[in-house]
């Protein structure tokens, strides 16, 4: 989750995202008359990554996840309250830009003497004001982009929450980039047997468009099937052995 207001900056409250870490680490170290005997214990920790760059470690357990996906819901309530102010910022900024754009343009095409170096000097200025709008314009795109990605996710939630990720259907259309991250966030959860895949820290490397085409699909899913009425392949095998033995009857 990005840090979007001011006040959340270098804060050691802000919760960017939480993982598990797992290891075996050494305790201590006794040697005997004929060997060295050495005690270790395992670990299973949460680690939280906050905006200040702290990393804290908690207990893994059910629920202190549950308190930091909470937390996240907080924080995201109050990071949408500066998406109608973001927009508005996008807004002045590229109004501004195009008016510098306007002059230096204007100021070229009316200029008659030292055309040359008036051009140049031109043409660095918007340059360097291009490159200037184009960063500020991804920064800002991408707070809005990222507060409409958990807008969608908790408006969606119980869709989101019961998706079937082993079915292609679902990821129909996602890009490869954020597939990967869907395949890393189901290992991870699988080794921990641990369900629902998608809440509302797992989503924090997907893209907005990610989660826009996998809900699609999954309405676009149920549509289609509701439509159909076909057998599922799953279902395949039960059917089968209730229909075993009974003759075809045609109507």
């Amino acid at each position: 989750m990005k840090v979007i207001r001011d006040e959340d900056k270098k804060s050691n409250k802000y919760i960017m995202r939480f993982e598990v870490e797992k290891g075996t680490i050494q305790k201590n170290t006794r040697k005997n008359a004929s060997a060295i005997e050495i005690t270790t214990e395992d670990y299973n920790n949460l680690v939280v990554y906050m905006a200040d760059g702290s990393k804290p470690r908690y207990k893994n357990v059910p629920e202190n996840k549950v308190r930091l996906l909470e937390l996240r819901y907080q924080q995201f309530l109050n990071n949408k309250t500066k998406l109608n102010s973001l927009k508005d910022s996008k807004t002045i900024f590229n109004v501004v830009f195009g008016g510098i754009a306007g002059i230096i343009v204007g100021v070229t095409a009316m200029a008659t003497s030292s055309i040359t170096i008036l051009l140049h000097c031109s043409v660095i200025t918007f340059a360097l004001a291009y490159t200037s709008a184009t960063i500020v314009n991804k920064v800002i795109n991408s707070k809005i982009n990222d507060i409409k990605k958990y807008a969608l996710f908790f408006e969606n939630e119980d869709i989101f929450k019961n998706v079937d990720l082993d079915d292609s259907n679902t990821l129909e259309r996602v890009k490869s980039k954020d597939k990967a991250v869907i395949a890393e966030i189901k290992q991870e959860k699988d080794k921990e047997n641990e369900k629902p895949y998608l809440d509302n820290n797992s989503i924090d490397g997907l893209s907005l468009d990610a989660l826009r085409k996998i809900k699609a699909n999954i309405e676009s899913n149920i549509e289609r099937e509701n439509y159909l009425g076909l057998v599922s392949t799953d279902e395949e095998t039960k059917c089968n052995t209730e229909s075993k033995g009974k003759p075809y009857v045609k109507k």
